[in-house]
């Protein structure tokens, strides 16, 4: 019985719980300070996680944005420089003379014994080596002022007429780029350019060349950067398909895109981004550009999913670590709340500014614990958020600054300033120590400095030789590959020089046309390890951009030489032809008239006036020289004048006695003007050369309302019914009269002479 009374032992663990418990209770200060630290760090777990989440929301699709409109801008500038390839490559085949030559012998058919043939047959070699050599045209052809095709690589085409075709209208003006369209009797989606052809100011026809878009379809199936959904494409303006997909079932050009972004750019010509549903229906993140040059729009597309998938995961992690760093603080926070509350307010106060921007803030590590830890994983994540930032920002600055020096380069024809402005701008722009620009001599083998900038000690010794496999250059001007050198003191080829004696990194770069290495771009570095891939890019893309530019401005150089080189002998021509003539016609009249004047001055008298009509029709020769060395003149002076002074000038040289009338005073527009004056100076270089007339009237009546001239001789005529409409350069008057809104007509019989008479009216114009 007394064991029945005595009390059950305490179990030591029930005592304890009962201790643990009275000691957290709400009451005692140990319980609610871990209250409160519980709440403060779980309030900040809460900050962290929802700014996390805000931030990295949105600076995953900001940098998924970035990186499609950095592939959207390097697919642009690859379009860019395949459609300027385009026009090179037409102005490549008309880069030789005999091609001008040969043209015109086609355009006039010319029908002596073997010219036509030869000429055909030398361009259709042209043509057919330009189409292989050079891998851009799958055909090339020539048009004539009418738009038939005269000749072309494929035969079944010559003959056909174009003339409604938007690249003959077009191309009668200037270089143009026809839109991409799908061909029927090609069965595959082609853009055409098209140049005009003329010789000495005579418009001859058009050339133009039709590509496929076999290569811009390569060029958007590159898909570097896009990830497993990512993908490029290109749509025609009438919202079809003009290059492959991911989606193999939906197939060019059967294919037409709708999406909001095609929508923009195609409709409204817009240029932008966001989240849209793509052909497909799936959610994409999409950047969208309006390409003018081709009447095409450019996407770049990524699916939301995968791009948005990294930060979805990183934002779980910093879940996971935001709710760890709660436990870890509740229980630390039962033995050591004080400390633990201090360091998590520190960590807080860390994190908030980090969710706030402020990037460089780096949590204090106090101990190796779990707030440690969380500190550590937080200075890790910034520190890598900052890195990216930063790495996109130089990226960035560095594609901008590639534009800018690129749309420079394109503006400039002249070697001698371009070359010097090419290096002090990427010496500038990107802060490199030295840039060097060499090109390659092709007779002495050698490279010469052409320009310098930065770092030179003393003056650039522009002109200074290189010899072909000597050094870093040498090599790359001999390889024709980059070479990248981060520590020139390991790098056996490295050539030092006194003048740049800082340089400890070396990037070279050749400069192509073509598969040909015409030079080199050298960039220099004070500092060692200072270049990466991103430099390389950038050196390369300026390099392609340069030689580009070298080429156009040696083009440029040698079409301005050539047509010096014409100009001068036109001019010896006439003035060997006319006033050289005259002059020596009143010098022999000079010579005698004092000796005839004694004999018979009556006889003297009439060639006195012979001396002065000799004289008045040099001097007028000679100002229809300078017309022709300053075309601007022929607006600067009336129409009268300028008649009277062909008139004389046609006179003396000829003997052709011209009565010119010029009724009214009238002020007209520079274009009306020239273009009446080009055609009274063809009516009466034709009446000298073909009409064998006695007496010519050339007549003007000029009012603000209406305009006439007129060109009558007595001449030997013509059949209008038997001549052609180009003959006699008839075909040259209508095209300038029609340029005007005037009307011109032509009247002749055989024996009775011919007229032509030009008239404008201001209701014309107005039509």
């Amino acid at each position: 019985m007394q064991a029945d009374r005595e009390s059950p032992p305490t179990h030591p663990v029930a005592t304890s719980t009962r201790r643990g418990g009275h000691a957290l209770r709400i009451g005692t200060i140990r319980g609610r300070l871990l209250i409160t630290v519980v709440a403060i760090v779980l309030l900040a777990a809460i900050t962290i996680s929802a700014v996390t989440v805000v931030l990295g929301s949105r600076d995953s699709r900001q940098r998924v944005l970035a990186q499609l409109n950095s592939v959207a801008a390097l697919k642009e500038a690859e379009i860019g420089s395949w459609v300027q390839g385009l026009r090179v490559n037409l102005d490549i085949v008309m880069s030789e003379e005999q091609v001008v030559e040969d043209i015109q012998v086609l355009a006039q058919e010319l029908a002596e014994v073997g010219g036509y043939d030869a000429a055909y047959v030398r361009l259709r070699e042209r043509f057919q080596w330009a189409a292989e050599r050079m891998g851009l045209f799958e055909e090339l052809f020539l048009m004539d002022s009418q738009g038939r095709v005269l000749l072309s690589t494929n035969v079944a085409h010559e003959g056909e007429r174009h003339g409604d075709y938007d690249y003959f209208t077009q191309g009668t003006e200037g270089s143009y780029i026809q839109q991409p369209s799908y061909s029927l009797s090609l069965g595959e989606m082609t853009v055409v350019a098209s140049r005009p052809v003329d010789s000495d100011g005579v418009f001859l026809g058009v050339l133009a060349g039709r590509a496929s878009l076999a290569s811009l379809n390569l060029i958007m199936l590159e898909r570097t950067g896009l990830g497993e959904t990512g993908e490029t494409y290109l749509i025609g303006s009438n919202h079809r398909l003009l290059t492959s997909l991911r989606d193999e079932a939906r197939a060019t050009p059967y294919t037409y895109i709708r999406t909001k972004g095609a929508r923009l750019a195609l409709d409204d010509h817009m240029d932008g981004s966001g989240s849209y549903g793509n052909y497909g229906e799936a959610t994409v993140i999409g950047v969208y550009r309006w390409l003018p040059e081709l009447q095409v729009a450019l996407l770049a597309e990524q699916e939301e999913g995968e791009a948005l998938h990294t930060t979805r995961i990183a934002l779980m992690i910093v879940g996971a670590v935001a709710a760890g760093a709660v436990a870890l603080s509740v229980l630390a926070a039962v033995f050591l709340t004080r400390s633990i509350v201090s360091h998590l307010a520190e960590l807080a106060d860390t994190a908030t500014k980090i969710a706030a921007g402020d990037l460089d803030r780096v949590a204090r590590v106090v101990r190796a614990d779990e707030i440690g830890t969380v500190a550590v994983a937080f200075n890790t994540m910034t520190s890598r958020l900052r890195d990216l930032v930063r790495s996109l920002e130089q990226r960035t600055d560095q594609l901008r600054s590639i534009n800018d020096v690129s749309r420079r380069i394109s503006s400039i024809l002249s070697l001698d300033e371009l070359l010097p402005y090419v290096a002090r701008s990427v010496q500038e722009t990107f802060r490199y120590y030295n840039v060097n620009i060499l090109l390659l001599d092709p007779a002495s083998g050698e490279l010469f400095l052409k320009a310098g900038a930065g770092g030179y000690r003393g003056p650039v010794p522009v002109g200074r030789p290189v010899l072909v496999c000597e050094g870093i250059i040498g090599s790359v001007a001999e390889t024709g590959e980059p070479i990248l050198v981060n520590d020139v003191s390991q790098e056996p080829r490295y050539c030092f020089f006194e003048e740049l004696a800082d340089t400890r990194s070396e990037l070279a770069v050749p400069i192509k046309v073509g598969a040909r290495t015409v030079g080199v771009l050298d960039i220099e570095s004070a500092d060692l390890e200072a270049f990466d891939e991103m430099d390389m890019f950038t050196a390369e893309t300026l390099a392609d951009q340069l030689a580009v530019a070298i080429e156009n401005a040696q083009l440029y150089e040698q079409a301005q030489e050539l047509a010096t080189v014409e100009e001068r002998q036109r001019l010896a021509r006439d003035l060997h032809d006319a006033v050289t003539q005259t002059l020596f016609s009143a010098s022999l009249i000079a010579e005698v008239l004092p000796r005839l004047w004694e004999r018979n001055p009556v006889d003297g008298q009439q060639r006195l006036e012979e001396l002065r009509q000799l004289t008045r029709g040099a001097l007028a020769e000679m100002r229809m020289l300078l017309l022709e060395l300053r075309p601007t003149a022929l607006t600067e002076v009336g129409l009268g004048d300028l008649l009277r002074q062909l008139t004389e000038a046609v006179t003396a040289k000829s003997r052709l006695p011209i009565t010119l009338t010029v009724d009214g005073q009238c002020a007209l527009q520079p274009d009306l003007q020239v273009a009446l004056y080009r055609i009274a100076q063809e009516s009466v270089n034709n009446i000298v050369k073909h009409a064998g007339a006695s007496q010519v009237e050339v007549s003007l009546l000029c009012n603000p309302e209406r305009v006439e001239l007129a060109i009558r001789d007595d001449g030997v005529g013509f059949d209008p019914e038997s001549v052609s409409a180009d003959h006699l350069g008839l075909g040259i008057m209508r095209e300038r009269a029609e340029a005007v809104g005037a009307a011109i007509t032509v009247e002749s019989q055989i024996d009775r002479g011919t007229q032509v008479v030009v008239v404008w009216t201001d209701a014309q114009r107005k039509e």
